[in-house]
């Protein structure tokens, strides 16, 4: 941003010394049209207000950088993956030199970062990278923090894509022990476990055997409906893919 502002002034000086007359016009659309790029690419690594921020505050500012953060996790929310990972990638190294590796932060936003490469395909070894993350979140956050459970989460749910599914079963149990421990049996991240290692050894046993899953995930979901409310989006996708487990269920006789 601070770039665009810049080619606009100098812009305006260039005017200056341009001809009056057709010269003029042509060289002020040139200029207007760079300045739109510049305005454009400067608007891919932080939205105007954030911008704004940085000029009043200076990058520096930790306010800012949380801002920043925001920033890239609202174009997750927006589906905009590659943009999330651009303004994730620009901001990591200041957080790193702002804050320090170690705070907490700074740990968060690096397993978002992860957790969105890991899911794009950015990342070629994400098993190796979110363990490392899980042992350096542990010491500073605790076992029990939801970022570190989170982070755990993540793990699990890889090692289940990757077809390690005593591995992941193992890690989902992990969590929901932890979880409930340290947060409570309605927390949603304990919630969200339970219904993933419920799905998990539900596609392990297939329809046939599948009765104690399906009343695993009834019970999952009336705890998110109760904690969460029926309209939240965990709770609402769980509600459906209990309706579809259910139906399945009664096509089979089980």
């Amino acid at each position: 941003m601070a770039l665009a502002l810049a080619g606009l002034a100098g812009a305006g000086a260039g005017a200056l010394f341009v001809p009056i007359g057709g010269m003029l016009w042509i060289h002020l659309f040139l200029t207007l049209s760079a300045v739109v790029v510049l305005v454009r690419l400067a608007h891919r690594e932080v939205p105007f207000p954030v911008a704004l921020a940085q000029l009043r505050s200076g990058g520096d500012d930790p306010a800012v950088l949380r801002a920043r953060v925001l920033s890239a996790a609202a174009c997750l929310q927006q589906g905009r993956p590659d943009l999330t990972l651009y303004r994730l990638k620009s901001v990591l190294p200041d957080l790193d030199r702002v804050l320090g590796p170690d705070r907490p932060h700074t740990l968060s936003t690096r397993l978002l970062s992860l957790q969105v490469r890991g899911e794009t395909g950015d990342l070629p070894d994400r098993l190796t990278a979110i363990r490392e993350l899980i042992g350096d979140i542990t010491p500073v956050l605790g076992p029990g923090h939801p970022d570190t459970l989170a982070a755990r989460h993540c793990l699990a749910e890889w090692l289940g894509q990757d077809g390690r599914t005593d591995e992941a079963e193992a890690a989902y149990e992990g969590v929901i022990t932890t979880g409930t421990e340290h947060l409570g049996a309605d927390h949603n991240l304990v919630l969200i476990a339970r219904s993933s290692l419920t799905i998990l050894r539900y596609d392990r046993t297939g329809p046939a055997k599948a009765a104690a899953a399906v009343d695993d995930m009834t019970a999952i979901v009336a705890a998110m409906e109760r904690t969460l409310g029926p309209t939240d989006p965990t709770a609402a996708s769980t509600r459906r893919l209990l309706t579809q487990r259910q139906g399945t269920r009664a096509g089979s006789g089980a």
